[in-house]
């Protein structure tokens, strides 16, 4: 044998002893070429889950199911958990049974109760308790299935052709409506303060109704017969009312003693009717479509089965409380650039002053965070209520809408 040959041969042994470890622990990891200890658990039922299912621990995988089988013992799924070794898992923990993707595939995550010793060794057990395994989707589709049979197509058809027939021909008056309302809460907005006070002083008001809840009833009743004394002595009012101008005169003056606050307020009116103004074409289209949309509510009936699904967003927001200015102040405002929203808890960051940056520069100069508002994400965002709770709140509308009468 040639000495080249015999050199090219001792390279590619060490070339092989080199890369085929490192090759075998990048396709399999860890795992692979470490030690493994094996624990087992005994759940009321493995469906979903087979061999080759990924166990988890905080969200990491920590290794894989690789039996399962039928205890006949204890009459439960018995399931053989491969862990890597170098995972300290607390002896104190559980297993449940989650759902890993959207997609449904499932894991088995292990959840500790401590942070520290004893830890699982090789043949110890680790609990899965009933009440933490999710339901499953068979039973809720089967609730969801029980609910629909309850629900008559015809009478969803039935609604959306009389929703649609109802608002038909009203997108102009509803345009105009929503441009009213809108005016009315800007000058609510406004006017806040005096807002929160009429409630509070309400609020005491009503107190002290409750409290002379047999006086108020009679005060009522006397009411009732002042306002039908007043019906009956509706010529003479208006007389009264054609011959009084000195009353007119007191309420000129009142208009012009209260001159520059009605000007502000026309002022706003003015500032805010333009901005209205500029897209009353996409509200008038937008309320004209509103009776094409309910009637055709009656699509999602198939045969005997309405098909709908809802789409929800939760979670906490930023906002910043900027001082207001006084009415009819248009003077230019210089923008605030040091305003950001702080990083937290399932909170979205969004605009280019978060963008990924290396060294922070997304925020520099942001000195004022703004307040998170809001509601926290609930624990399980995907629950989904049973088919019997769903129908006792379905019945607990109809008879309020009712008055008790079915």
């Amino acid at each position: 044998m040639k000495k080249i040959v015999v050199v090219q041969l001792i390279l590619f042994v060490i070339t092989a002893l080199t890369v085929v470890p490192y090759g075998i622990y990048y396709i399999v990891g860890s795992s692979g070429v470490g030690d493994r200890i094996t624990v087992h658990a005994y759940v009321d039922n493995a469906l979903g889950v087979s061999e080759g299912t990924v166990v988890t621990y905080r969200g990491v995988q920590a290794g894989q199911i690789t039996g399962i089988g039928f205890d006949p013992d204890t009459r439960r799924a018995r399931l053989d958990l491969a862990l890597d070794g170098d995972t300290r898992i607390p002896t104190d923990s559980y297993a449940k049974i989650t759902q890993g993707t959207m997609a449904g595939m499932l894991n088995v995550d292990i959840f500790p109760r401590v942070d520290h010793g004893p830890f699982l060794a090789d043949g110890d057990e680790i609990a899965m308790p009933a009440e933490e395994q999710p339901t499953q989707i068979s039973e809720t589709l089967a609730h969801t299935a029980d609910l629909l049979e309850t629900i008559d197509p015809e009478i969803i058809a039935t609604v959306g052709e009389e929703l649609g027939t109802a608002f038909e021909g009203l997108g102009p008056d509803l345009a105009s409506l929503v441009t009213d309302a809108d005016r009315i809460s800007a000058q609510l907005a406004e006017d806040a303060p005096a807002v929160a006070e009429l409630l509070e002083r309400t609020v005491g008001l009503t107190g002290t109704m409750a409290a002379n809840g047999t006086e108020f009833v009679d005060g009522m009743a006397s009411a009732r017969t002042v306002a039908e004394s007043l019906q009956a002595n509706e010529d003479r009012i208006a007389s009264m009312l054609n011959t009084g101008p000195d009353a007119i005169r007191r309420a000129d003056g009142v208009l012009g003693a209260n001159e520059e606050s009605f000007s502000a307020v026309l002022a706003n009116l003015g500032a805010v009717g333009p901005i209205i103004s500029d897209r009353s074409a996409a509200l008038r289209t937008g309320l004209v479509a509103i009776p094409r949309g309910l009637a055709a509510l009656e699509s999602i009936v198939h045969g005997d089965r309405a098909d709908f699904a809802l789409i929800a967003t939760q979670g906490p927001s930023c906002y910043y409380d900027n001082p207001r200015r006084a009415l009819g102040d248009t003077t230019p405002v210089d923008l605030d650039l040091s305003y950001y929203c702080p990083p937290g808890q399932d909170l979205e960051q969004r605009g280019s002053r978060n963008a990924p940056r290396p060294n922070d520069l997304g925020l520099t100069n942001a000195t004022t965070p703004g307040s998170v508002i809001g509601p926290p994400v609930v624990a399980d965002p995907i629950l989904i209520p049973s088919g019997n709770e769903l129908l006792f709140f379905w019945r607990s509308l109809l008879e309020g809408n009712t008055h008790g009468i079915r």
